[in-house]
């Protein structure tokens, strides 16, 4: 089995993690990129809707967050030449990857209802985007692991995610702009980060429920497991090492 899961160990990867993100500058720019993007929308361009700054917000928060910070922490790792240390202990590969995860999914749902707050979004859509903002961040994890198990140190992290990043970022927005050609469209429709957008279009400005949005749901659900197994995959070819 590669992925075994001993709660304790887990819970303490976590605290070695939340001590060593105080040092890490470049990591915590991330998370504060969000929160100061989302105040200038919603404060510096009146003509835009509340509910699109924090959309706008929440999609960074995922895709940039998400991705880079797990991708950042595993390449530091491989780099310092940590990781061995922490598979010589009783910690397994699996221990280690939940523990690195866990942090940057904590800190995307504290941010998330930061920036929920900021905007003053109505109670009545907090589930919807909750639900969803928690699986997107398991997706947008995983693909951020993938680009950490692939880079062989942290500068390389940039080189391999950045695109990915950008596509699974820009896409979405772009193809919810009028007017967009076909080409775009079709290519959104194969980034689950779009359907996250039009959960939080249908539930911020349509005020729709959460049972209209199941397919929506349904699809990011698919791509999480999908990208599971890309995980694994691509744990098989390049491990921890």
């Amino acid at each position: 089995m590669i992925f075994t899961i001993n709660p304790g160990i887990i819970f303490s990867i976590l605290i070695k993690e939340i001590q060593d993100i105080k040092k890490n500058t470049n990591i915590l720019v991330m998370y504060i990129l969000p929160i100061f993007l989302t105040l200038v929308w919603k404060n510096f361009l009146p003509e835009m809707p509340v509910s699109m700054a924090l959309g706008f917000g929440l999609l960074f928060l995922v895709v940039m967050v998400g991705m880079y910070v797990p991708s950042m922490l595993i390449a530091e790792e491989k780099e310092k030449d940590t990781l061995e240390v922490l598979m010589l202990s009783p910690a397994g590969a699996g221990d280690v990857l939940l523990g690195k995860g866990l942090l940057t999914f904590i800190s995307i749902i504290l941010v998330s209802i930061i920036l929920i707050f900021i905007t003053g979004m109505g109670a009545q859509n907090f589930g919807a985007v909750l639900l969803s903002t928690i699986l997107i961040s398991i997706f947008s994890i995983f693909i951020g692991m993938m680009v950490g198990l692939l880079a062989p140190n942290q500068m390389a992290t940039g080189t391999i995610g950045l695109p990915v990043y950008l596509l699974l970022l820009l896409v979405p927005q772009l193809a919810s702009v009028n007017g967009q050609s076909g080409i775009l469209n079709l290519l959104a429709g194969f980034l689950p980060t779009n359907y996250y957008f039009r959960i939080l279009e249908m539930s911020l400005n349509q005020g729709l429920l959460l049972r209209d949005m199941l397919t929506e749901i349904g699809i990011i659900v698919l791509s999480i497991l999908l990208t599971f197994l890309m995980l694994i995959y691509v744990y098989k070819r390049k491990g921890l090492s």
